[in-house]
Formats: structure tokens, C-alpha cells, sequence
């Protein structure tokens, strides 16, 4: 089952994969929690609780890993790993997940933005 959530702070609406879970065991659960990544690229120090407003209730279940790269790339992405940013721009900023560099064989400046996708691995991409 997914849920349909949205962050009070950056206004990101994602939906959260929360199995057969109630609503009320998903709530206690990120009570719990300390810290997280919220998909709108910002890092907290407090429960997402403090943030998220879990919604409606839909069937279903998260992309697959090739699928969400399926989809990206038909929405016109180049997708890079960590090691391919590593491999073909040098870094000269970095801040809030967002990358700033030059391409290496180019020497273009380049801003990339990121995604997380099912599987937890960062992708990046052209802004």
C-alpha cells in the first residue's frame, strides 16, 4: 500500500511505500525517528511527523529500480552515479545535494540536481 504524503516545509508531495501498515503504526514508527532525507532535498534533525501530513490511501507499490530509470530517462534525464560525477566533473560546490563543477573534457560549468531512487541509490542530472 502507498500513502500520499506531503512536506509542510518545501511542499514536496511524494508517496510513501508503507506495506500493510496502518496509518496509525506508520505515524508511531517516524515518531521515532531522529533525523531523515525528506525527497524535497532537505535534511532534518527531527521525526518527519514534525513535517509530513500522511494522506490518502492508495493501491499499490513503489517503482522498480528499472522502471524509475525507465521513467526518468523518458522525461529527458541524463542520469549520473556517484562515481560518474566523480569520473567526469571536478567539484567546486556543493551544497543542499546540489552539485557545482566544470566537465572535465569541456571544461562547461555544470549544476546538477539529484533524485533517490526506489533501491536508496542518488542519481544525478543537468539542471
Amino acid at each position: 500500500m502507498l500513502c500520499k504524503t506531503t512536506c509542510k516545509k518545501c511542499g514536496e508531495s511524494f508517496k510513501l511505500d508503507i506495506g500493510k501498515k496502518s496509518i496509525e503504526e506508520v505515524k508511531k514508527q517516524l515518531s521515532k525517528q531522529n533525523g531523515f532525507e525528506c525527497p524535497g532535498h532537505h535534511v532534518e534533525l527531527n521525526s518527519p511527523m514534525d513535517y509530513w501530513v500522511l494522506g490518502e490511501i492508495i493501491e499499490g507499490s513503489i517503482q522498480s529500480e528499472s522502471d524509475w530509470l525507465e521513467s526518468m530517462k523518458k522525461n529527458g534525464r541524463i542520469l549520473y552515479s556517484n562515481d560518474d560525477v566523480r569520473e567526469l566533473f571536478n567539484c567546486t560546490g556543493f551544497s543542499m545535494g546540489i552539485f557545482c563543477g566544470t566537465d572535465k573534457k569541456t571544461k562547461e560549468r555544470v549544476l546538477l540536481d539529484f533524485s533517490t531512487s526506489p533501491e536508496g541509490n542518488r542519481y544525478y542530472y543537468r539542471i
